[in-house]
């Protein structure tokens, strides 16, 4: 027989809560990635929290004997139990539910969502509280986004104004092509898509490639598929320029249907 949990239990504290809100959003995360989320240098602290969270069943993680020997963290996920700690009105049903699924998804489901999470990091460290980022979760509750969603809606303000982006992180979890059919789709979208006309622009898309030479490809294949439309503009970054990029200026490379690409700001 297991214990039963006791009748009182203190309530969560804010960073208690702030875990759970970043697992809602990234679906899965590492302990370094929370605790550079929650800015606390020290891990051990973070830990702790962790463990009482998983205690207490608003989180589950996987992790066993082979990843202790390929020196492999903890993957923490949120727990329909813990979602509905949060406050109602910045969850929705459909995100929730997906939780359920959070213990039998694939490893490289599991690595592009840890991939996702650590572009959200470094583009909040890049544009601070300049750049809203909006992950699947908060999309799931709008019904004009590609139902092919975007790994992340960003909203950067531009003086009185504001841009707006859709942006995928294009890893080794699926192949090249999986990447230029995005592309394709985001095309018909431009087309034929539900995007708000109040809204302004349809958003610029932007990849993340896995490096040089992916991106050369992805930026060939832009070019030829941009011969259909003149409705929608696309940039792309490498992994490394972005993670080592330290200003915000001409960081990617927007793609021109027939001239080489030309270095960007957002």
């Amino acid at each position: 027989m297991t214990a039963a949990e006791p009748k009182y239990r203190r309530p969560l504290n804010p960073e208690q809560v702030a875990v759970l809100d970043w697992l809602y959003k990234v679906r899965f995360s590492s302990s370094k990635q929370i605790a550079k989320h929650l800015l606390k240098p020290n891990q051990k602290t973070t830990q702790n929290k962790l463990q009482i969270l998983e205690e207490r069943g608003f989180i589950g993680k996987h992790y066993d004997k082979s990843y202790k020997l390929a020196g492999r963290p903890a993957e923490y996920f949120l727990t329909p139990k813990g979602a509905r700690q949060l406050p109602a009105d910045n969850t929705n049903e459909w995100a929730i539910k997906a939780l359920y699924k959070n213990k039998t998804v694939s490893p490289d489901f599991i690595t592009h969502c840890l991939n996702v999470a650590d572009t959200v990091l470094t583009l909040q460290a890049i544009y601070s509280d300049k750049l809203g980022i909006f992950t699947k979760s908060h999309m799931a509750a709008y019904d004009y986004f590609p139902s092919w969603t975007p790994d992340l809606f960003l909203n950067l303000k531009a003086g009185a104004n504001r841009r707006r982006y859709f942006l995928d992180v294009l890893d080794d979890t699926k192949p090249f092509f999986v990447g230029v059919r995005k592309v394709r789709n985001y095309i018909n979208y431009a087309a034929d898509g539900d995007w708000p006309e109040d809204a302004g622009d349809l958003p610029t898309i932007l990849c993340i490639c896995q490096d040089e030479p992916t991106q050369k490809k992805l930026n060939k294949q832009i070019r030829y598929a941009l011969d259909d439309t003149e409705d929608i503009a696309f940039a792309t970054i490498t992994q490394e320029q972005l993670q080592k990029a330290t200003t915000t200026s001409k960081l990617w490379q927007k793609i021109d249907e027939e001239q080489e690409p030309a270095r960007i700001g957002l």
